[in-house]
């Protein structure tokens, strides 16, 4: 079973692309076999501009010149919203079926939000008359969708095996990682005074440093790892806005992999959590009750942090590897296969 998956990730250099490729290897032990279409690290490569409002058309415009260059031998296309303009004419042209893969709604605000909102809704909108199945990333995300063809619900993931349990120290100290960027409001964090470490890269890692943030990385997946084993509490504080409530963030997977006590705000991919005993889930942009949840896991002993840490990591184990979250998609894939 052969698939291609078209992204608008640069699988050698985005942060968020560990998630395409924690499902792409769950697929291939499955019996997929997947092949990219990309900006970079992909086996098919093609063009996104890095200037500010020229990406998603750049993008677009060579996805639609590869796919008449190439020889589309493939059961199945999975595609990416942002790639869904530039690939739908080539897909019915060949008599394809294709999957809409949406991992994430536009986060960005301002004029490039809204144009952001345009490609999306447009993508959306080919998808529900052209596409066979869509896959997203939560229940909400489902239900903020009117859809009535096969659909699968892919949560963030993780490779187990790559994290070891921390040990807690006596003198925690909380770590915050991801994607910095001005959208999650992370200086916000910083007003508690707690020993923090911002781990990732964005728009606003420079911003965070000159407020006093001490910033790391970004990491290799290995080098990540063995970073999250030396801290106590990972916290994932996001604005109050809709666009997150859609989410299902690979960090908090991360977090519970090391074993470490989680401080999140309460988005639909954390929503089965909510009476787990390693977790704190805090409403959207709530800093009192962030700051709330981090005082009270800061002020147990190390010795119960490890307990609830290792809850986190058997909970991780249980339902949180990719195996387990592209149960899903794997069927649907097979169902709506050529």
């Amino acid at each position: 079973m052969k698939l291609l998956w078209i992204t608008h990730r640069r699988l050698d250099e985005d942060l968020s692309a560990r998630s395409r490729h924690g499902i792409a290897t769950a697929l291939t032990q499955r019996g997929w076999e997947v092949e990219w279409m990309a900006p970079s690290g992909g086996h098919h490569e093609v063009y996104r501009s890095k200037r500010m409002g020229f990406g998603h058309r750049s993008f677009t415009k060579s996805v639609k010149k590869k796919m008449t260059q190439i020889t589309l031998n493939y059961d199945l296309v999975i595609v990416e919203w942002t790639a869904v303009e530039g690939a739908v004419e080539i897909l019915l042209a060949n008599d394809l079926p294709w999957v809409l893969m949406d991992r994430s709604p536009p986060v960005s605000t301002g004029f490039v939000g809204w144009i952001q909102g345009v490609q999306y809704r447009n993508a959306w909108n080919m998808a529900r008359i052209f596409a066979s199945a869509c896959a997203v990333k939560s229940q909400y995300m489902a239900d903020s969708q009117t859809w009535e063809k096969p659909l699968a619900i892919v949560p963030a993931g993780v490779n187990i095996d790559d994290f070891s349990i921390t040990k807690m120290s006596d003198e925690p100290w909380i770590v915050c990682h991801g994607t910095l960027s001005k959208e999650r409001e992370l200086h916000r964090i910083l007003k508690f005074d707690y020993q923090i470490r911002f781990i990732g890269s964005g728009n606003d890692a420079k911003n965070l440093k000159q407020m006093g943030a001490i910033v790391e990385g970004p990491f290799s997946t290995d080098e990540l790892a063995s970073k999250l084993a030396t801290y106590d509490i990972g916290v994932m504080h996001l604005p109050n806005r809709e666009v997150w409530r859609h989410a299902s963030p690979l960090k908090v997977a991360e977090y519970a992999a090391a074993g470490l006590v989680i401080v999140a705000s309460e988005v639909s991919g954390l929503e089965q959590y909510r009476d787990s005993k390693w977790i704190r889930l805090i409403p959207l942009g709530d800093d009192q009750a962030c700051k709330g949840a981090l005082d009270e896991f800061l002020s147990i002993s190390s010795n119960e942090r490890q307990q609830l840490g290792a809850l986190a990591r058997k909970e991780a184990e249980k339902s949180m590897t990719w195996t387990h979250c592209v149960n899903e998609l794997h069927a649907m894939l097979r169902e709506v296969k050529r």
